[in-house]
């Protein structure tokens, strides 16, 4: 069968000829994959630095996507095998039905958003009715998702920052109550943070950038006078991996600072998550009210759609 194979850490998967997967047991179900997302987790795995390895090497790529079953169905699983290829592994008991009609891509795509968007603020923030949310970063593929989930589940207001302004007013569209651009001096960035929760006193704070945006927002919440308790929860680090926190500020401060990612969520909070949200998720996105702009790449363009990630490989 033809797949994404990575050889060799550090390197680009490549598509070329790899051996067809066989089930051992009743559990292990072959499918034909028809779309498999490229997530930054991927990328990072790939280069080898991520804490998490490949059981050996060549290996394909592609933990998760959607497939086809042999009576036609579509369904969403992770993959026991690589999905980026033309046959893979499931594990039948925790694959999930597609609803008619919604695109593979999408579907295949989601999943992994939601867990770095919903779950955080489900399982992390532990979001309710009311609650003013602030993104930071809010203009990546998962950012986005988050201004929406953030919606969904009962947000009075959320606050946005960004680069691209084009994206910034996209997110208006998405129901983003203010947007701050991150394309401005250090100080006038700081003074529309603390404009922005004297508006709007936000409790809950998602970080994709972490870095030096993160520090400009602790010296903003510094300055501020704390309305409520605020929960800032860390995702991403696009724009840099270590931050100085003065400690006055945890002590001084209603703060708490956490993460959000598969080492901090409880170990059965991803499987409840898809068994209980994702099936209601993909009949919500069904319906036309999930917005993701996604790039799409067949699967022998799968060097391409690496460096491109996120992105989406059909196959």
């Amino acid at each position: 069968m033809k797949a994404a194979v990575l050889k060799n850490y550090g390197t680009l998967p490549e598509y070329q000829e790899f051996p067809e997967p066989k089930p051992k047991n009743y559990d292990e179900l072959l499918v034909t994959p028809i779309a498999s997302s490229v997530k930054r987790l991927d990328v990072i795995r790939a280069a080898g630095k991520h804490y998490t390895k490949f059981s050996e090497l060549p290996a394909v790529m592609g933990m998760d996507g959607v497939a086809k079953l042999d009576n036609n169905s579509r369904v969403y699983a992770m993959g026991i095998t690589g999905m980026m290829a033309e046959k893979a592994l499931i594990d039948q008991r925790t694959m999930t039905v597609l609803p008619d009609g919604l695109d593979a891509g999408l579907a295949a795509a989601l999943p992994n958003a939601l867990i770095g968007s919903d779950l955080a603020l489900l399982e992390r923030g532990k979001i309710k009715t009311g609650d003013v949310v602030f993104i930071n970063g809010a203009t990546g593929l998962t950012g986005s998702l988050a201004v929406q989930m953030a919606k969904l589940r009962g947000a009075k207001r959320v606050i946005v920052t960004g680069r691209d302004p084009i994206k910034l007013q996209h997110l208006k569209d998405l129901g983003a109550y203010l947007t701050i651009t991150t394309n401005q001096p250090d100080n006038s960035f700081v003074k529309e943070l603390i404009n922005a929760y004297n508006q709007s006193p936000f409790n809950l704070i998602l970080d994709y950038l972490w870095g030096h945006p993160a520090e400009l927002i602790i010296e903003a919440l510094r300055r501020i006078r704390f309305l409520n308790s605020l929960k800032y929860i860390s995702i991403g680090s696009l724009a840099g991996e270590g931050i100085s926190v003065p400690s006055q500020l945890l002590r001084s401060k209603d703060l708490e600072l956490i993460g959000s990612g598969i080492g901090s969520l409880d170990p059965n909070a991803v499987q409840v998550y898809m068994q209980k949200h994702l099936t209601e998720i993909f009949d919500y996105a069904n319906q036309g009210k999930l917005s993701m702009e996604l790039k799409s790449f067949p699967l022998d363009k799968i060097s391409s759609a690496w460096i491109s990630a996120p992105a989406v490989i059909t196959i």
